[in-house]
């Protein structure tokens, strides 16, 4: 009878503690349990890690915690939280997670914390004693040393820190709790420093995290972002900054992640297969820059690009001009100056060296960039241009008295960099590494150069208008030229074209390079350029000259087109064309013929067209050798369009950009990952940002550039309807052939060696770069136009294909057929791309006054 009693009874006493959950009830449990936690620290039972103590105390944290997270889901007044606020219960808790460092009272203290913090609980946040308690519990379970916490724990006491900066950036009169500029400095060996931190340890914290991945960095860089956004609406927190650790500490930390970064090509053994248009050519071994990298170096790479887009967001944020500007010295002495630039010149162009490693990771700095003055700071000091027109934000307070932490920061930048023994660009420059670079024997060096040279004069050329190419004035005017003289130019344009081999897809090829050209000609970067800066660095009469060093060498690779491999082709057309699409560059003289016939002899050497003329001039002995010449490029057209869609010779300016998650896309994706992104895309797979685009042949709508003049009117009569059909009318091929109905070329045949006896190997370039950095580069004669032969034995064509015994020294003057068949469908393509600009440039930029008449 007496069980039962109990039985009866303890079930009728729990039902009743179900029942009264009132106000009152949970207010009464709070108190409770608020004494036995205080009466728990006075008994310093957790100091000798009791385990009944510990194990105690976690249980009335988990209970407090659970009360706490009812009320807030109930209806106001919320009288445990006041209580909780009142009675400074906090303190409590965080000495009983600090005296007993046991991980589970941490993390229980920390999701009170967050209750509170989000209760909203009055006067709480602008507490200084809530404010230690939170910093105190934070830093002991992070910064201190004393004990280490796992990763997810970590990630809730910096996600306490970032609620915090959220509630300083909505409402900044709570500032002054967490933030104590006045308070004395300490005294010892880092008085200054120790001084700073104690001032606000919040931001201190913060910043111990800025570099590190996953969530903790994510909340920390956020954070400090909400409080560097702060400082202009606080005048002692942004001279605060200036003095801080901030700049250096973000500066060494950018440096520190770049140091990680590797400084070897990626082998290309494990990787995926080479894509045709690599493996359908010679040398495809040494293509590295296809190749994705180890998994260990794409985290690297993922690491310190995330920690530069939150330099870029945090100069975003900042609305105080000399917190920008003491950011942005620190980031050109600490990163570009000490660490940057030293890594370039002391980069070293052998097998294995660093030179094409190094030129890519600013290519992929530059192309991740779109900041204007961060990438002003890098290119003014690489290329040693302090001339250049400043950035908006250092004009627009360049009148404005300095602030004395201002100038305080300044002079300790000047003197940390005359301490530094670093070298100067004066004396070698980014022009001059790319210079050798373009000029080296190392097939990935060539083309990691090209690539930066692509992604600086699309992305950012307007920062070196003169500091790339030695221009000169022209003598024809862009305004000057008539409809017949540009359908002339555009019909020799044709007729090379043409020469090189029979496409039936030829006009369908050319309204691809128009709406690709289009995308490019609006989006350069030239047309982002402010009035002004237009005004002051006007090259529109500007051409480049004879005697520049960088475009020598672009030449020298174009002379030597068809021993080249296809990804270097790839890139030198590429940057080509990113430059004859720049607003601000005359395209007479360097890449069409001159206007006046006296000083077209002169500039025959240093034209683009004159040497395309003279590998058309090639292709037509070759097609004279080879009387299956334009089946064979029939066929391998097919080939490239049928393996991969990325491969077709409209899509051969993507090729270049397998790797999206490592490189990303300079140019063009494939028509068939175009159709599964949102934006609508070009035949070559350019994204467009306009949304009407009219045929070239009827009109041509608006673009959506600041110099938008299109007209709704046609071009006059079509060269390419006027000149390709005629190429046909003889031949057999007026249709494409099915490709069953072509039959495969013999494995020997296009193994055959062909010798080059116009070619000239390009100078080698030095293996330690600043030992020869200032030695003389002799320019390139023209090639020697003797004809070319067959490395045969009797019978044309039929020449007999090397072994793997030949040696490496004569594998640069001879290639194969099939090397020469690649090649040739690049330069068809580059030529029809060279059309699409002419012809775009008369319309977009007014190059060719429209109202002279057209003969018939």
């Amino acid at each position: 009878m007496d069980i039962l009693t109990r039985l009866i009874a303890g079930t009728g006493s729990y039902q009743t503690k179900q029942r009264t959950n009132t106000p009152a009830e949970r207010l009464g449990s709070c108190k409770s349990i608020c004494n036995a936690l205080t009466h728990t620290w006075r008994s310093g039972s957790v100091e000798r890690e009791d385990e009944a103590a510990l194990s105690y105390t976690v249980k009335l944290l988990q209970r407090l915690e659970g009360i706490l997270h009812d009320e807030s889901r109930r209806a106001a007044p919320h009288s445990c939280l006041r209580y909780v606020a009142s009675s400074q219960t906090y303190i409590i808790i965080t000495k009983l997670a600090v005296s007993s460092a046991n991980a589970d009272i941490i993390k229980s203290s920390a999701q009170l914390f967050h209750i509170l913090i989000n209760g909203e609980a009055e006067g709480l946040l602008d507490s200084k004693l809530f404010t230690r308690s939170l910093l105190d519990l934070v830093c002991f379970a992070t910064i201190g040393g004393r004990i280490i916490v796992e990763e997810r724990l970590e990630t809730d006491l910096v996600e306490l820190l970032f609620e915090i900066a959220t509630k300083i950036r909505l409402d900044p009169d709570i500032l002054p709790a967490w933030f104590y500029p006045d308070r004395e400095a300490t005294r010892g060996r880092n008085a200054a420093d120790d001084s700073r931190r104690s001032q606000f340890p919040l931001f201190h914290v913060l910043v111990q995290y800025v570099h590190h991945d996953g969530p903790v960095g994510d909340f920390a860089r956020t954070a400090l972002l909400y409080l560097t956004e702060t400082a202009s609406r606080f005048k002692p927190l942004e001279t605060w900054m200036i003095e801080s650790d901030l700049a250096p500490q973000m500066a060494s930390g950018l440096g520190a992640l770049y140091s990680r970064l590797s400084r070897q090509s990626t082998p290309v053994s494990g990787q995926a297969a080479a894509p045709p248009i690599v493996s359908l050519s010679d040398r495809s071994e040494t293509l590295a820059s296809l190749t994705e990298a180890p998994q260990v170096f794409q985290q690297d790479i993922k690491a310190f690009f995330t920690y530069l887009a939150f330099w870029q967001d945090t100069l975003n944020h900042c609305k105080s001009p000399e917190v920008s500007d003491t950011l942005l010295d620190h980031f050109q002495v600490l990163f570009v100056q000490q660490l940057l630039y030293p890594s370039l010149l002391e980069s070293s162009d052998v097998e294995g060296g660093s030179t094409a490693a190094v030129i890519t990771h600013l290519s992929r700095i530059l192309l991740a960039l779109d900041h204007d003055q961060l990438v002003d700071r890098i290119l003014r000091y690489l290329l040693a241009s302090p001339s250049m027109p400043r950035g908006p934000t250092e004009r627009s307070h360049r009148r404005q008295r300095m602030s004395v932490s201002r100038r305080k920061s300044i002079d300790h930048l000047r003197a940390l960099s005359e301490v530094a023994d670093t070298p100067s660009p004066n004396l070698f420059n980014l022009l001059d590494l790319m210079v050798m670079s373009l000029r080296s024997r190392h097939s990935e060096t060539v083309n990691a150069c090209l690539k930066l040279l692509s992604v600086i004069i699309e992305n950012h050329h307007y920062h070196v208008l003169t500091s790339l190419f030695k221009l000169e004035p022209t003598n024809t005017s862009p305004g000057q030229r008539g409809v017949e003289r540009l359908n002339s130019s555009l019909l020799r344009l044709f007729d090379c074209a043409a020469a090189i081999a029979k496409n039936p897809e030829m006009d369908d090829s050319y309204q691809a390079a128009l709406l690709d050209v289009q995308i490019l000609l609006e989006q350069h970067s030239c047309l982002r350029m402010n009035q002004a800066d237009v005004d002051r660095t006007d090259e529109r009469d500007m051409s480049i000259a004879q005697e520049c060093k960088l475009f020598e060498a672009l030449l020298t690779l174009l002379r030597s087109f068809f021993a080249n491999d296809t990804v270097t082709n790839l890139y030198l057309t590429e940057a080509v064309m990113a430059l004859a699409a720049c607003e601000h560059m005359n395209l007479q003289g360097w890449l069409l013929h001159p206007g006046t016939e006296t000083h077209s002899e002169d500039c025959s050497t240093t034209n683009i067209t004159f040497i395309v003329g003279e590998l058309i001039e090639q292709v037509r002995q070759w097609r004279s050798q080879f009387t299956e010449w334009d089946e064979l490029i029939f066929r391998r057209r097919l080939e490239l369009s049928e393996d991969d869609p990325l491969t077709s010779p409209q899509n051969s300016r993507t090729l270049t950009r397998q790797t999206k998650e490592t490189e990303p896309s300079l140019r063009s994706a494939s028509p068939s990952a175009s159709k599964s992104q949102s934006p609508p895309a070009t035949p070559r797979g350019r994204k467009i940002t306009t949304r009407d685009f009219g045929s070239i042949d009827s009109a041509l709508s608006k673009s959506g550039t600041h110099r938008s003049s299109l007209t709704e009117r046609p071009l006059g009569h079509s060269p390419l309807r006027q000149s390709v059909p005629s190429q046909f009318e003889e031949g057999e091929e007026s249709a494409p052939q099915p490709a069953s109905l072509v039959p495969p070329p013999s494995i020997p045949l296009l193994k055959t060696q062909v010798a080059l006896l116009n070619f000239r190997a390009p100078e080698e370039a030095s293996e330690s770069l600043p030992v020869h950095a200032g030695r003389k580069q002799t320019s390139s004669p023209a090639g020697d136009k003797r004809p070319v032969f067959l490395d045969a034995t009797g019978n044309s064509g039929t020449a007999t294909p090397s072994g793997p015994d030949d040696s490496s020294s004569n594998h640069r003057n001879h290639v194969s057929l099939s090397h020469i068949l690649t090649n040739a469908i690049i330069l068809q393509e580059f030529i029809l791309e060279i059309a699409a600009v002419v012809q775009l440039r008369a319309t977009f930029f007014g190059e060719v006054e429209f109202n002279t008449k057209v003969s018939d």
